[in-house]
Parts: C-alpha cells; sequence; structure tokens
C-alpha cells in the first residue's frame, strides 16, 4: 500500500488533471453508451444499419487520427485537446435536436472526428511527461479514472434512458464542455521544449521535418504490424462496448429490455477497474510487455468465447434472470482482468518505441487499430446478428485474440533487439567521433 501511495505522488499534476476530468467526463458518457445500439435498433429497420451508424464514427476518425497526432507534435497536445473536447460537446448537443438513421450517420461522423483528434495529443503528453518505468502506471491511473463512470454510469442511465434521451445528451454535452474548461485554465502544455524550440526557429520548413503518419508506418515495420494485431482486439472491444446487448437480446428472448444483463455487467466491469486497474498496472509495469499483453489477450480472448456461446445453454435450460446474471459477472470478471492487463501496457508499448518528436504522431498512427476496429466490428456484427449468428462473431474475435496475443510477444522480442541493436550502434558512433 505504501508503494501504492508513492506512485499516486510521483504522478505528474497533468496526469491528475486528466484522470479528474475522466471520471467526471466517463459517468456521463456512459449513462449513454450501453443504451445507445438498443435505442437504435427501435428506430431502424435492420441491425446492420445499427452497425452501419456505429461505424460510422470511427470511420470519420481516420482523417482525425492522420492529422491529429502530427498536429500535436507540431502546435502542442493542449490545443488540440481542447479542441476535441469543444467539438464532442457541439455534436452532443446535436443528438438532441436530430433523430433518425441519416442525422444519427452525420452526427457519428462528426463525433468520430472530434474525438480521434484527442488520444493522440493526450497519450502523447503522458509520455512526455513519465518515464518507461511509469507510463504503465500512468496510462492504468487514467483507465481507472474512465472506468469510474464505466461503474456508475450505466446504472444511473438506466433509471433515465427510458424516460428521456435527450436528458443524457445534454448532461453529457455539459460534462464535456466542462472538461474543456478545465483544460484550458489547468492544464499545462507538455510539447518537449527541443521540439518547440525547433518548431518557432524554422516554421517554414516544420511541416517538412514532420513525417507523415503513413511515412512512419512505412519505415517502422514493428509499429505497423502491431497496428494490424492490434485491429482484432479492437474490434472485440467494439462488440462489448456497443453490440453485445443486442446479442442477449437474440439470445436470451425471455428477459425484458430492463433485465437485459448488459448494464449490470458494465458497472461490474467498471468497478472491477477502479478497485484494481493500478495495482495491476503498477504489477506489469515490473513485467516484459510482451508477455503481459499476451496473457491479457488469453483472458480476453476467453471472456468473448464465453459471453458468445453461454447465452444460448441459458436459454436452452431456462436459467432465470439472477442465474445468468450470476454466471456472466464470473466471465465478465475474467474478461476484465485481461482488459486491464492489456490496455495500459499497449500505450506503454507504442510510447517506449516512439522517438521524443514524434510520440503524437506514433499515437496517432497506433489509434488507427481502434479506429478499423471499431469500425468494422458494428458493421460485422451487424451483419452476423441479423442472420442470428452471433456465436459464430464472438467464436471468430475470441480466437482472433489468442492468435494476436502470441504476435504481441513477438513484437516486444523484436522491439526489445532493435533498441540493442541502436544502442549500440549509437555508442559506435560516439565513440569513433571522440577518436576523430
Amino acid at each position: 500500500m505504501k508503494m501504492t501511495l508513492q506512485s499516486y505522488r510521483k504522478m505528474d499534476r497533468n496526469i491528475w488533471i486528466r484522470f479528474i476530468g475522466e471520471s467526471i467526463n466517463g459517468i456521463a458518457m456512459m449513462m449513454l453508451m450501453p443504451f445507445f445500439a438498443l435505442y437504435m435498433s427501435d428506430k431502424v429497420a435492420h441491425f446492420w444499419q445499427v452497425g452501419v451508424v456505429m461505424a460510422m464514427g470511427p470511420v470519420a476518425g481516420v482523417l482525425g487520427s492522420l492529422i491529429g497526432g502530427k498536429l500535436a507534435d507540431q502546435y502542442g497536445r493542449k490545443p488540440i485537446m481542447i479542441l476535441s473536447m469543444v467539438g464532442n460537446g457541439l455534436v452532443m448537443i446535436g443528438f438532441v435536436f436530430f433523430d433518425g438513421f441519416y442525422p444519427f450517420l452525420i452526427m457519428s461522423s462528426f463525433f468520430g472526428l472530434f474525438n480521434s483528434l484527442f488520444h493522440p495529443a493526450a497519450s502523447a503528453m503522458v509520455a512526455d511527461v513519465t518515464d518507461e518505468e511509469g507510463r504503465t502506471e500512468a496510462f492504468g491511473l487514467l483507465r481507472m479514472g474512465h472506468n469510474i463512470g464505466a461503474a456508475v454510469g450505466p446504472l444511473l442511465g438506466a433509471s433515465v434512458v427510458f424516460v428521456s434521451k435527450s436528458v443524457i445528451f445534454i448532461i453529457a454535452a455539459a460534462s464535456v464542455f466542462i472538461y474543456s474548461i478545465c483544460l484550458a485554465l489547468l492544464l499545462a502544455e507538455t510539447l518537449p521544449k527541443n521540439v518547440k524550440a525547433k518548431e518557432q526557429k524554422d516554421s517554414v520548413s516544420a511541416k517538412e521535418k514532420l513525417p507523415s503518419m503513413f511515412t512512419v508506418l512505412v519505415k517502422d515495420k514493428i509499429l505497423f504490424l502491431y497496428i494490424i494485431t492490434g485491429i482484432v482486439i479492437s474490434m472485440g472491444f467494439s462488440q462489448t462496448e456497443g453490440m453485445l446487448p443486442l446479442h442477449f437480446k437474440q439470445q436470451l428472448p425471455a428477459l425484458s429490455d430492463a433485465e437485459n444483463p448488459y448494464p449490470y455487467l458494465m458497472a461490474f466491469n467498471g468497478a472491477l477497474v477502479v478497485l484494481f486497474q493500478f495495482a495491476i498496472s503498477k504489477w506489469a509495469s515490473t513485467r516484459p510487455l510482451g508477455r503481459v499483453m499476451l496473457y491479457g489477450a488469453i483472458l480476453f480472448g476467453f471472456g468473448l468465447l464465453a459471453v458468445g456461446w453461454l447465452p444460448l445453454w441459458f436459454a436452452k435450460l431456462h436459467f432465470s434472470f439472477w442465474s445468468i446474471l450470476v454466471f456472466l459477472i464470473v466471465i465478465y470478471g475474467i474478461y476484465t482482468v485481461g482488459e486491464m492487463l492489456l490496455s495500459p501496457v499497449q500505450m506503454t508499448f507504442v510510447a517506449n518505441i516512439a522517438p521524443e518528436h514524434l510520440r503524437g504522431t506514433y499515437m496517432g498512427a497506433a489509434s488507427l487499430q481502434w479506429i478499423v476496429g471499431s469500425a468494422a466490428g458494428p458493421i460485422f456484427a451487424g451483419f452476423l446478428l441479423d442472420r442470428h449468428l452471433g456465436q459464430i462473431l464472438f467464436s471468430i474475435l475470441g480466437i482472433g485474440c489468442l492468435i494476436a496475443g502470441v504476435i504481441y510477444l513477438s513484437l516486444d522480442q523484436w522491439a526489445a533487439e532493435a533498441k540493442k541493436k541502436n544502442e549500440t550502434l549509437h555508442r559506435t558512433e560516439k565513440a569513433t567521433v571522440k577518436r576523430a
């Protein structure tokens, strides 16, 4: 406990500002998100349309990811984060005034665009103020803040969403605006001074000095393979964060919408992260990243397989609501441990392989895995759920996660070898210069 308190005290002020903001914003957002797919399923004719709406945000987010990281390296982390939050708030207000399939498509697109600007800049800021040993703990703390919202938000949303969706959107928008004000007033800019001075000295050629995200992907094969591998993990997340309630609705027809297990599982997931994320992140920070990602992917994949198949047997054996909930909570606990192992370590891995002056660009490139997975996942799920093939959906993703874990282990080993080789080359060059 003493070591944990010491770790808390060492956290940079910017990390704590973001922790508080993520907690407040997470409560409001998670009031809405667990019920969004169910709400839209009543407004459109097919599940694939729900999937398309949910996928439009990540699709539009590709543009934000292309430019967000580079803008954060060029103009600073703080202004890009504030721009993103203000844009998200305006989009949330838009959901109050527009309704239907096509308006939802437009709102989802803008939401994805603004949201994708935030994460590369925010992740680069964390990398700026932490060393390699402390990054996993810092990313874990921020996940804990977000999951305070995941623990409280769904239960609050369950009491409001069937009365008025407008209230939830207004609360979410207000929280985003408050968060943006806090960032503007309290957050310190963390763009490395040597990078900032260099950009100010030669602003004309600054764009040429910073490579594009595509250039980085072509040159860094480890980053490229990491992103391709992470798409499967991201597709798994996209199901549990959006389409899973539709799977439960199909497979458990005897349960009413109010008895859908999903909001309770989300609340349990958030509570576990709040209670144990920091301790798990601290444990993971002293272990090889590849092994931690392997362990996380195995537990994560097992959880997906279980939530895919168990509801079928619950329905056949006529389990009661409380029996179903208890079994699913146990499975979701295993899934959550995998999630807690994976998420902060993934961000640490990218931060560690990124050059200092390209942290924002690397984080923007890494976010492509979430954008592609979050776009492809709901569409893929909607297509299979329309055909009542939810078990096939979760089987493919669960097995894919197990394979991803093995690949992560190999990537970490390659990254360690590349780092050792570069350090040796650097020492040789310095010795040559001294002799000359």
